[in-house]
């Protein structure tokens, strides 16, 4: 009889213990405030065993620029015993007993996010830690306009929102990085400010398509530390009209491969951006032979203040080329094209051993606000033949009284070729010599898109304006 009534007493206390763990006690509004640590079950920091058929509800809302870290301590044993959490951007998922043993959610500041924990075997155990963390008032910033790209690296706003303005509706594009580690489940993208969010939404879900705001506001914030290399990219949704697409790409020092399908009729945006460095070089381009296939390069985010730099289907030009600035825009139309580009030049680059052809962009021609306005670039060519140097300017503006442009080419002792020095604006000049060496210098405050090629020359008799003349002379013969 003593046994008996020790073993009753024994179910009683285990089934007390449970009962005192587990009242599926909610979660007042006096302790959802910033530096708050709750632990649940009963302030518990380790996992608690969790009695049969128990099925309880945690709802956790944090209050204004304070966000919720819920980490999760699974022990699941049964085949159903099953953890659902649901926050407030219809996000669901479900912790069961092949899950990883923790696991951590973010919850943006005045949404909801529940933790439903459905038990059914008594062996399992589990322990929920939330901490509530305050951010700081948003950054409050205004759209730049012209040839400004509006862009921000997702390092830069981890726990640190920003609040970006326009005149009107704003268009958000994700510049994918090269870096499969890169992860955007915590970062947030808000139609508005976060006071007074319209909508809520998670970056994850914008990794192929543009996020658009309804209002002129958009708010962006990351609440987790992973490092990410991406970039965000922001424009008046106006400047995009007539794009059936728009995408972008964060470059690094990888050869980043980039692919666009333009199928007919179709429009395609894709901004590029380089990652730390103040470059980008176009090392390979494929285009689609339709005969209404176009393909440029622009300056800046497409709007009526872009310049362009190339034009892939007429332009003469050789490969890699460089494009001094850490942004710049293609356009594909009609066709299917692919592009090699990195932001790391090659130490060859300026080295030339045959036949070549190129551009040559100051820093200013693809922004006027751009600082860096002195260059000083000198092309080589190591090879054995007699070849010419040729320079167009394409175009060439000057914004300060002491700018200037000098183009000189020089012979294989460095013995001066031709010297040519614009202090005006000008279009369609060309200067041309023999020479080793192509040395272009710019000053001041110059906008300048010059044409180089290195060709082969003959000083042979019978050139091409012999043969002219000779043919000229023989009809005259003949008459």
């Amino acid at each position: 009889m003593r046994i008996v009534s020790y073993a009753f007493l024994l179910i009683l206390s285990n089934l007390f213990r449970f009962s005192l763990q587990f009242t599926c006690t909610q979660i007042s509004d006096r302790d959802e405030t910033s530096g708050s640590v709750l632990n649940i079950p009963n302030n518990s920091s380790t996992p608690v065993p969790i009695p049969s058929n128990f099925n309880c509800t945690y709802t956790i809302k944090p209050p204004k620029l304070v966000f919720a870290q819920i980490t999760v301590t699974n022990v699941l044993s049964g085949a159903n015993d099953v953890i659902i959490v649901s926050d407030g951007q219809q996000k669901t998922s479900e912790i069961r007993k092949n899950s990883p043993n923790k696991m951590i959610f973010y919850v943006f500041p005045q949404t909801t996010t529940t933790v439903n924990v459905q038990n059914f075997d008594d062996s399992s155990k589990f322990q929920m830690t939330i901490d509530f963390i305050s951010l700081p008032k948003p950054e409050q910033r205004t759209l730049q306009k012209g040839q400004n790209l509006n862009y921000v690296t997702l390092s830069s706003i981890q726990k640190k929102p920003l609040s970006l303005s326009s005149d009107g509706p704003i268009t958000l594009t994700l510049a994918l990085s090269s870096y499969l580690s890169d992860v955007f489940d915590n970062y947030f993208l808000i139609d508005g400010d976060m006071d007074n969010p319209k909508s809520i939404k998670r970056l994850v879900d914008f990794q192929l398509s543009n996020f658009n705001t309804s209002s002129n506001i958009v708010s962006i914030v990351g609440l987790d530390e992973a490092v990410s290399h991406s970039t965000l990219i922001l424009n008046p949704s106006s400047q995009l009209n007539g794009f059936s697409k728009f995408r972008g790409f964060t470059v690094d020092e990888t050869n980043r491969k980039i692919e666009v399908k333009a199928e007919n009729g179709e429009k395609i945006g894709v901004m590029i951006v380089s990652n730390n460095i103040q470059q980008l070089v176009l090392n390979r381009i494929e285009l689609g032979e339709e005969n209404n296939c176009k393909s440029v390069a622009i300056t800046g985010p497409p709007t009526s203040d872009s310049m362009t730099l190339i034009d892939f289907k007429s332009d003469d030009y050789s490969l890699p080329q460089l494009f001094p600035y850490p942004y710049f825009s293609i356009i594909v139309e009609n066709c299917d094209a692919q592009f090699n580009i990195t932001n790391s030049i090659s130490s060859d680059y300026y080295n030339i051993e045959s036949d070549r052809s190129g551009f040559i962009f100051s820093p200013i021609y693809f922004n006027s606000e751009a600082t860096n306005g002195y260059m000083n670039i000198t092309f080589t060519y190591n090879g054995e033949e007699r070849r010419r140097f040729s320079v167009d300017v394409d175009r060439v503006t000057f914004g300060s009284i002491n700018s200037e442009l000098d183009i000189n080419i020089y012979d294989s002792d460095w013995k001066k070729t031709l010297s040519t020095v614009i202090t005006g604006n000008q279009e369609g000049t060309r200067s041309r010599a023999l020479g080793s060496y192509l040395n272009v210098q710019m000053y001041g405050s110059t906008a300048a898109r010059l044409h180089w090629s290195l060709s082969s020359y003959s000083s042979s008799f019978f050139n091409l304006p012999f043969i002219i003349m000779l043919s000229a002379l023989m009809i005259m013969i003949s008459n």
